[in-house]
């Protein structure tokens, strides 16, 4: 794709199998990608660092060393995140683990967006790409509800974004993958019963349920210059299962 190779960019959530797979798309573009995770960061051909995207301190330095041994950042794409591994109903669920779910989803979307605008504004311009979910546009099938809330937040984010960057060349777009077989949710998926699965494809156009490259595709597309025009947009990557004007 246009407009990627010699970038440079920052993936959060890069341990995970999405975030994995876009930061392995993005460095077979040609781009300089950097691996951001709490975890320890795996994919080939990129810078890793661990970092807590809740934690705003550190994500700034982060960002400010990036640019230091850089000289510019282009591109940002947002994908850490998770629905944690509580199912409570609402009048169950205690302050901090709606905390730590929105910290996680929310937070760390605007401490990473916070920390780089500055240097795309410096070199010019760049885009963003939040990850949602298909949570953020209807309900979670998990049931956690700060889960829901938060993804619906990373695309009002999104939009509120791209409003106030567009003046500085600074693109802000959203994918909102479905039911992906990725960490975790992969072990979700293989544990309902077959009729659940069966009925759950039966509302899937494409009758199959996402793999972690399908979401690399449409997050290289909002970065790359093919979406020059496009800002302030959130698009489905879930087989047709939600269908949104």
């Amino acid at each position: 794709m246009t407009g990627i190779s010699g970038a440079v960019a920052v993936v959060t959530g890069a341990a995970g199998d999405i975030g994995r797979a876009i930061t392995t798309a993005l460095v077979a573009e040609g781009a300089r990608a950097w691996a951001l995770d709490v975890r320890e960061p795996d994919a080939d051909g990129a810078a890793g660092r661990r970092v807590d995207v809740t934690d705003s301190a550190a994500v700034t330095r982060t960002f400010a060393e990036i640019e230091a041994a850089e000289g510019r950042l282009d591109f940002l794409v947002n994908c850490a995140g998770g629905p944690g591994a509580r199912r409570d109903p609402i009048d169950r669920v205690p302050d901090e683990d709606w905390r730590a779910v929105v910290a996680l989803n929310l937070d760390g979307v605007f401490h990473c967006s916070r920390a780089a605008v500055g240097a795309m504004k410096r070199c010019g311009g760049g885009a963003i790409v939040n990850i949602s979910s298909g949570a953020g546009r209807t309900t979670s099938r998990t049931g956690v509800q700060a889960y829901a809330a938060a993804k619906a937040g990373v695309i009002g984010l999104t939009r509120q974004l791209a409003r106030e960057l567009g003046p500085a060349g600074i693109r802000v777009n959203c994918v909102a993958p479905g039911l992906i077989l990725a960490d975790p949710t992969r072990a979700d998926w293989e544990g309902l019963p077959d009729g659940e699965r069966r009925a759950f494809l039966d509302g899937v156009p494409l009758g199959r349920v996402g793999e972690a490259g399908d979401i690399a595709g449409p997050a290289l597309f909002f970065l790359s210059a093919a979406s020059r025009y496009v800002t302030g947009q959130t698009i489905s990557a879930d087989g047709g299962a939600i269908m949104l004007g």
